[in-house]
């Protein structure tokens, strides 16, 4: 069998003109994680990444780590088969209709910072009606094609690596959300809110052989909690920046 460890990226820039690049400490979290691999003595054979900048810095972070103690990794495969679903464009879509059928939902940016976890109370409903639409949305991916495209993405991997590998894959939440629902067959709500737990330089790890893939740890922030700085510890910025997004192109 094989496995692979599935990175979510490091905490991107939030409020920033340009969110797809880490932040200061996306950055360190990156560094953080490489180090704690690198003291256990894990070795990779192959590197995939998603074609975020996000994501593709997550792995240079790490890979920095890697040279620097003369144990490079490979080259990664970039595929933009592992990018994160279009969350703003899923936003644009669906919250005017959310808002003309429970205008009480309807956000502006003083409620929005009194009380952020009224978005994504809000989100979830969008991403719920996104979820369950049985029309394929205009300009934007449906879920049921980002499932696929996730599904085709991480299928195509096992067969390239085969048996007896440990492969890398830098991506984002929800791709590690729907990674986790193939691996354990979890129906497409629970899946969603799985990616919403999902911490920034987390690690999930799956097995895989010719027959199955199979879900091993799920979230593992180790290299993290070793630092004991809660500032380390991020997952719902992105979503937020949505918001920002929309506000100043809606």
């Amino acid at each position: 069998m094989s496995t692979i460890y599935m990175f979510r990226h490091g905490q991107a820039s939030f409020g920033q003109d340009n969110y797809d690049q880490l932040s200061p400490t996306g950055y360190r979290q990156a560094r953080l994680v490489a180090e704690h691999l690198r003291d256990i003595g894990i070795t990779f054979d192959a590197v995939y990444t998603g074609a975020l900048t996000r994501q593709k810095q997550t792995f240079q972070s790490m890979a920095d780590v890697f040279t620097e103690n003369d144990k490079p990794l490979p080259t990664p495969v970039e595929t933009a088969d592992l990018n994160e679903y279009n969350s703003t464009g899923v936003w644009q879509h669906y919250y005017p209709a959310i808002i003309r059928d429970h205008p009480e939902l309807e956000l502006d940016e003083t409620r929005l910072k009194q009380n952020p976890k009224q978005f994504q109370h809000v989100f979830a409903r969008i991403v719920q009606r996104w979820i369950t639409d049985s029309h394929d949305p205009p300009g934007i991916e449906s879920w049921r094609a980002f499932r696929s495209r996730i599904g085709d993405g991480l299928n195509t991997i096992m067969r390239q690596e085969g048996s007896g590998k440990n492969v890398m894959i830098f991506t984002s939440a929800g791709p590690v959300a729907t990674a986790v629902q193939m691996a354990t067959g979890m129906p497409d709500d629970r899946c969603i809110g799985i990616s919403w737990q999902v911490l920034n330089a987390s690690t999930t790890r799956f097995r895989y052989n010719a027959r199955e893939i199979t879900l091993v740890g799920f979230n593992d922030v180790a290299a993290l909690e070793r630092q004991g700085d809660p500032a380390l510890f991020s997952w719902r910025r992105h979503h937020l920046n949505v918001y920002l997004v929309y506000r100043q192109t809606g």
